[in-house]
């Protein structure tokens, strides 16, 4: 993975996924969308029991072949066994890493849940031509659109290039949302004080995403004493 080159980002993100006026302005309505590592975890843990059940039959089966004197059946369903006990370990692996990337994409969700009161728009977990899900896209009172995917320690160019599609596949599919155009962020969340442009990609930690977001956009929180 290349050295990330820091850059400010004071300046609006380059319009490189295209723009345009806005017309008029589009609501929407939230929808509770459980995030993609969150559902591949549940099913990976369901192969991981449906393993272990497996190995439980053939297990007692291997013990009913040696009592019975079977022992070539029983060793070869011993082994049947042992192979089962493995894939459920490794399945079980699988779905504590969906976990952390389950937990990653919760954090990212409650940090962008902030921009709500400044009215930015929030949606999660939205289906697209690629694989798995745009993990969030934030669009800013003014009509700019962030399309964020979250990694939770370390990214590389295909993580990269993953962003850039889905803010082109915005740009040319969701027209509707993203008048003003769709720049791709990519969030790191176990990351701190990150906060850089990487292959045309704004590359930002948990604690800089928001800052960086109404930096980029323009924007910024209005005073406490008008918020009333």
């Amino acid at each position: 993975m290349r050295p990330l080159a820091a850059r400010s980002l004071l300046e609006p993100a380059p319009s490189f996924a295209g723009a345009r006026p806005v017309r008029a302005a589009c609501k929407l309505v939230p929808v509770f969308r459980s995030s993609f590592p969150r559902r591949q975890q549940g099913r990976r843990l369901r192969r991981a029991a449906a393993r272990c059940a497996a190995a439980i039959v053939t297990g007692a089966l291997a013990a009913t072949a040696a009592t019975a004197g079977a022992t070539a059946l029983a060793g070869l369903v011993a082994l049947v066994t042992g192979g089962l006990v493995l894939d459920a370990r490794r399945w079980m692996r699988l779905a504590a890493r969906s976990g952390v990337g389950a937990r990653s994409e919760a954090q990212v969700r409650r940090v962008l849940g902030g921009l709500e009161a400044e009215g930015w728009r929030l949606r999660h977990s939205l289906v697209w031509g690629g694989r798995g899900d745009i993990d969030s896209l934030a669009i800013a009172s003014n009509g700019i659109a962030y399309a964020i995917e979250t990694k939770s320690r370390t990214f590389d160019a295909r993580q990269l290039a993953r962003a850039r599609d889905t803010a082109v596949w915005l740009r040319r599919r969701r027209r509707r949302w993203c008048r003003v155009g769709v720049f791709p962020v990519l969030c790191v969340a176990r990351a701190r004080g990150l906060e850089a442009v990487e292959a045309g990609v704004l590359v930002v930690s948990l604690d800089r995403l928001v800052p960086a977001l109404r930096a980029s956009a323009g924007t910024s929180p209005r005073p406490r004493f008008l918020a009333t």
